[in-house]
């Protein structure tokens, strides 16, 4: 069983966003806006992994991922422009869209 993690509820102001982050972060800005100064905590809690762990992928997110690709953007820049995403995921997601053949 995996040990739990301490995280953080947030909610900004700006944008009407709500998000947990790993409370091992200094300064926690909204992942929409960007912004911090707008952010407030609503309340701390433990989890064994935040509730966006594994959700599937959509095809929007499948098509931006492809083009960007193809576009010759990394990695990095892919998942910048997705929400929760990591360059790793983008990385996994290619490559379950190879073998599918979705992606030639």
């Amino acid at each position: 069983m995996p040990k739990k993690k301490p995280y953080t509820f947030f909610w900004c102001r700006d944008c009407d966003q709500d998000f947990a982050v790993s409370t091992e972060r200094k300064r926690i800005y909204c992942p929409l806006c960007g912004e911090h100064f707008y952010v407030e905590k609503v309340k701390d809690v433990w989890m064994e992994r935040p509730f966006n762990y594994k959700r599937p992928w959509t095809p929007e997110e499948d098509e931006i991922v492809i083009v960007g690709r193809k576009q010759g953007y990394s990695y990095q820049e892919i998942s910048d422009s997705l929400l929760a995403r990591t360059p790793q995921s983008v990385r996994r997601r290619l490559q379950e869209l190879k073998k599918k053949e979705v992606m030639a």
